[in-house]
């Protein structure tokens, strides 16, 4: 049987913290605009205040749905649910604030030393109510570990900011490698969201430079982090996706293959689909003269 509260129950604030990953649910104003629902992880991000009041650190992403709606609304709803141990669901609902990377309010949020890589924004929100239910229909999960894709990213990102930042006249991996610094991300991904809602103001023209707190480094590397698992195995050529024959590296607008082995393939089949040609040509020919 669910129950409802006005705040976060203290008997569950210690198993809220212990959770792995949450979710964040969010929706805009206009009856046709799109619901949005994310799961959020990266240890150490999600943060109990009080009973009444939450926040966590918005990691950036290709989207920005959360921060439009809530600057349209402020309507929040987080969840999470137990995938170890005991089954459990617990939703809170509440009215969230968007403080973004460079403000005031961000930064007493997040100290420079505490500052995970990527991060673009502190999420507050103040709860109303809080429920609670079986959860007897989610899976049973052994968590491995979090992935580390999106923090080697963001750290490679946020160097070029680093660099032009200490000599704005000339980038030191030439004015090319601009647009993928992270503010240069902010500004070509992040201002509007899939419904031309506004996303972020101000992150990406602040004079504040995005950089990785030294003690939020060595968070991540105590807890660690296992090696990124292989992708669906195959890979896009030409706009089609096809098995993955080996490795390939992409240069300059063309593919290279890995091997000899693999460049002999290619040109076998790049000369029957020469040969197949050729004859489709002569029979053509042959039935217009």
């Amino acid at each position: 049987m669910g129950q409802f509260y006005d705040e976060i129950p203290e008997t569950h604030i210690a198993w809220i913290k212990k959770q792995e990953m949450f979710f964040v649910a969010t929706a805009p104003l206009s009856a046709d605009g799109h619901v949005n629902v994310s799961p959020k992880g990266v240890r150490d991000s999600f943060h109990v205040e009080s009973r009444s009041r939450v926040w966590y650190e918005d990691l950036s992403g290709s989207g920005i749905e959360t921060i439009s709606h809530l600057k349209e609304n402020k309507r929040i709803t987080i969840m999470f649910c137990a995938l170890e141990g005991a089954a459990r669901i617990l939703r809170i609902w509440g009215t969230g604030r968007v403080f973004e990377f460079g403000t005031p309010e961000y930064e007493e949020l997040i100290p420079s030393e505490k500052r995970m890589t990527g991060s673009r924004a502190a999420i507050v929100v103040d709860v109303h109510k809080v429920g609670t239910s079986c959860g007897y229909a989610v899976p049973i999960y052994t968590f491995k570990s979090h992935r580390s894709a999106l923090l080697t990213w963001s750290e490679k990102m946020e160097k070029l900011d680093e660099d032009f930042a200490a000599d704005p006249t000339a980038c030191p991996h030439g004015p090319e490698a601009l647009p993928r610094s992270m503010k240069w991300w902010w500004a070509g991904w992040n201002l509007r969201s899939i419904d031309g809602l506004p996303g972020l103001d101000t992150a990406h023209v602040v004079d504040a430079v995005p950089r990785m707190g030294e003690e939020a480094k060595r968070g991540l590397k105590a807890q660690g982090a296992a090696p990124e698992p292989p992708s669906d195995g195959t890979v896009v050529i030409l706009g089609n996706r096809v098995p993955r024959a080996g490795r390939w590296e992409a240069a300059l607008g063309r593919l290279t293959p890995a091997s000899g082995e693999e460049a002999v393939r290619l040109v076998l089949a790049c000369s029957l689909g020469m040969a197949i040609a050729a004859i489709c040509v002569g029979v053509v020919g042959m039935r217009t003269c």
